[in-house]
């Protein structure tokens, strides 16, 4: 009877190992890897283009999460020495939760969020995960409609998520099957 209840108890591993690798897509090479402290000057820099001056992650946000590596893993994506996407993802109980997604104005609609994406709800999946989260900016529709398409669902409204602006957010949701 113990040794049936013990799984129970065992904790759950998660493997958030990842090989860089050549991503083909759209007739354009991109280098894709775990991201690293050296990333971090060209995650603030990308997240100022993309909020329009306004970096919402701090240096010490990114350096924080990049130290988690038991249930956390960012990925960049690169053209050559260009940052033009990157993704966050927390492993938690049985969730995939995504901490945070940017991809160059002047790349966006190439396929290179949505690669990223799908890339950690295969993470996730592997992982056991049953389900997917994130949270979105209530006026931000191009990401919704993104995450619509991929199978996420509105989950609930945070009203003055993003603080600084005073926006609500979109908590959303996306169920994971076998």
């Amino acid at each position: 009877m113990l040794k049936k209840f013990s799984l129970f108890f065992h904790p759950i591993e998660i493997d958030l190992s990842f090989t860089p690798f050549a991503l083909r897509l759209n007739n354009e090479t991109y280098q894709v890897m775990k991201a690293s402290d050296e990333n971090i000057a060209d995650l603030l820099g990308l997240e100022q283009e993309v909020y329009f001056g306004r970096t919402p992650w701090s240096r010490f946000s990114f350096k924080s999460e990049l130290k988690k590596h038991a249930n956390s893993l960012y990925l960049v994506v690169y053209q050559g020495s260009t940052l033009v996407g990157f993704v966050g993802m927390r492993m938690q109980a049985q969730e995939g939760h995504i901490t945070n997604i940017a991809v160059k104005p002047t790349y966006q609609r190439r396929g290179i969020g949505e690669f990223l994406l799908r890339t950690m709800i295969g993470i996730a999946q592997k992982n056991r995960a049953v389900q997917m989260t994130l949270e979105v900016r209530s006026d931000n529709y191009n990401a919704q409609s993104l995450y619509r398409k991929l199978g996420f669902k509105d989950n609930f409204i945070r009203k003055n998520y993003y603080t600084t602006e005073q926006a609500d957010a979109i908590s959303m949701i996306k169920e994971l099957t076998d």
